[in-house]
């Protein structure tokens, strides 16, 4: 094959054959127009659970491209299993090893420790002396290290003092090799981009296409309704786990109705703290004021949310380059939320969001108490918002990246470095 790409889990079986998450299919069908083939290997997702990343997928019987210009190959789930990942590690090794000599261009993903099968085929080709793109849409050792607050007190401190120090060694030696390393969002560029020989940043998961955007009537619509003096319609869209700051969000929407702001909020999506977030909606009195209508798969539904809301009200607890955040952008919805460098980047140069400091709820219902009380204030936001939106285009920018892959060496031109011993500051 042409290209040979290794990435997290983007294949699933749950009963239906296997089937591919459609987001991923958007950037495969770039790719084979400009390759003549393609080759990805990843795990295979095989139970369904609420908020995987993996609830919107299609068949791959279906897909219209033959065995001779797509291969997918599934890899056996071994991420936090090391008995099973040793097990596998011999069999799985040699036949990524192959892949990658039979390819010439070789992109991968790695985002953890144990069980990682992107870190294996890199390591791979650096023993090839093979060029490679490595791609990071978060900054993974802070959200290891957030996922490593819960459990037990043990559990907590091996994932801290052992598993993290470790992983960020790891992803290191994965970045100092890299021919090109592509980051989707300011995050992710200034953790990374230090260790890189060749980082570049590049948004191009934010899924906004051609007829996405706010219509200006839409736009005048939606101001008009802050003229009339209604209620402020708050949205998010997207999983309910940890790292959204579910729970944050219900309690920064609890802070607004103690100060006697009127709103309706949606949450569009599901997840495992979907329920948490509905009881403690009820436990605060604040239920009627809030809609859970749970995951949808019509993505239409969740556009028409974010043109129609006032405030995507958003309370990410890591360094995740989030896509909605674009999305709202180019639906006129303003980012309000907790401050970081990627939404701050994403507004830099037209406007459109206020943000406060991460895990402050206090100070965010502030800024939305701020933005009621000024309705002109934020119907300048919603109008830099959509502006700073019109920037999105996901097609333009999957094919630069395709152009970026097309530049690299087919052969190793630069020196290696056999050790890592530096830590990333992650």
């Amino acid at each position: 094959m042409q290209v040979f790409q290794v990435v997290p889990p983007v294949l699933r079986d749950i009963g239906n054959g296997l089937e591919i998450d459609i987001d991923f299919l958007e950037s495969l069908r770039v790719y084979l127009d400009h390759f003549d083939s393609f080759a990805v290997a990843c795990p295979v997702k095989t139970s369904q659970i609420k908020g995987s990343g993996l609830e919107h997928c299609l068949p791959v019987r279906d897909l219209p491209w033959g065995r001779d210009r797509l291969k997918l190959i599934p890899l056996p789930t071994t991420y936090n299993k090391p008995i099973e990942f040793v097990r596998q590690l011999s069999v799985v090794r040699q036949m990524l090893r192959s892949e990658i000599r039979d390819a010439k261009y070789l992109l991968f993903s790695p985002y953890s420790l144990i069980g990682d099968w992107p870190t294996v085929a890199l390591r791979e080709a650096v023993k090839l002396k093979r060029p490679y793109v490595i791609e990071a849409d978060g900054v993974h050792g802070n959200i290891m290290r957030m996922r490593s607050n819960t459990g037990a007190a043990w559990r907590r401190f091996i994932k801290k003092n052992v598993l993290l120090p470790l992983f960020n060694r790891s992803y290191k030696y994965c970045l100092v090799h890299s021919s090109l390393a592509v980051f989707q969002g300011q995050d992710v560029y200034d953790a990374y981009a230090p260790f890189c020989n060749n980082p570049y940043k590049l948004n191009h998961h934010i899924p906004v296409y051609a007829g996405d955007h706010i219509t200006e009537t839409q736009l005048q619509a939606k101001l008009g309704s802050l003229e009339e003096g209604a209620p402020l319609r708050l949205c998010y869209a997207g999983r309910a786990i940890d790292m959204k700051g579910p729970l944050d969000w219900v309690e920064t929407l609890h802070e607004l109705t103690k100060r006697g702001i009127k709103f309706h909020a949606t949450w569009l999506g599901d997840g495992p703290l979907l329920d948490a977030m509905r009881n403690r909606a009820v436990a605060l009195g604040i239920s009627g004021s809030i809609k859970f209508p749970g995951n949808t798969s019509d993505r239409n539904i969740v556009l028409d949310a974010l043109k129609e809301s006032h405030i995507f009200l958003f309370c990410h607890t890591t360094l995740e380059s989030a896509r909605v955040l674009g999305e709202a952008l180019a639906c006129g919805c303003p980012l309000v939320g907790y401050w970081s460098a990627y939404p701050s980047d994403l507004i830099r140069e037209h406007g459109g969001g206020v943000f406060s400091k991460m895990g402050d709820c206090g100070a965010l219902a502030q800024n939305v108490q701020d933005l009621d009380k000024d309705r002109q204030k934020l119907r300048t936001l919603i109008r830099h918002a959509a502006r700073s939106g019109q920037d999105f285009d996901r097609g333009a920018a999957l094919l630069k990246r395709v152009n970026l892959v097309r530049q690299q060496p087919l052969a190793m031109g630069y020196p290696l470095e056999e050790s890592v011993s530096s830590p990333i500051n992650s």
